[in-house]
């Protein structure tokens, strides 16, 4: 009888990759604010409108450092572009608006990554009460704000342990069995 030995088992050098992971984190809510919006693409005749809801475009949502120095914190402000719809009476209309959360982000670690870290952001605005009639292209309104920010980065994170050994080889076929 001929033993074949089996292929040798071939495990792959430990190594690493890269994993993006949170550096810095903040939420704000400001709950019942009143912000003037400047409204964009208002169409022609809308000047006695009055604003019905507002909603946050997410696609548009960004995020900005700002310059001045603040202990404890990452300081940011969240441009948040809205979508208007107003009703004048007689017919529906939709506009453009944005407006500019201040925000502080906590570092998760250590405070060098959040150089090289990605911006990234999510918001929800809800109309609480619309003060008038909009006025050259002008409205005021009073908006609850929720937002969130995250700096992430790329770290390497590395495989810890070896990998499991190979099975044991198994016979070609059943091995006979003893008489008694």
């Amino acid at each position: 009888m001929q033993h074949i030995d089996p292929q040798p088992c071939h495990s792959l050098p430990p190594g690493g990759f890269l994993m993006q992971q949170i550096v810095a984190s903040g939420q704000v809510y400001l709950r019942y604010q009143r912000f003037s919006l400047c409204l964009t693409d208002l169409p022609c005749g809308m000047d006695q409108a009055q604003l019905q809801a507002v909603s946050v475009d997410p696609c548009g949502v960004r995020v900005e450092r700002r310059c001045d120095c603040c202990r404890g914190g990452i300081p940011v402000t969240l441009i948040l572009p809205l979508c208007c719809q107003l009703w004048d009476g007689c017919r529906q209309a939709s506009a453009s608006a944005r407006i500019e959360v201040p925000m502080q982000l906590r570092p998760c670690g250590d405070p060098r990554e959040t150089d090289r870290a990605r911006p990234f952001a999510n918001a929800c605005v809800r109309l609480v009460r619309a003060c008038g009639c909009c006025e050259c292209d002008r409205v005021d309104a009073w908006l609850d704000v929720w937002a969130q920010a995250w700096l992430t980065a790329c770290r390497p994170m590395y495989g810890g342990g070896c990998p499991p050994p190979c099975p044991p080889p198994l016979p070609l076929y059943p091995q006979p069995c003893r008489m008694r």
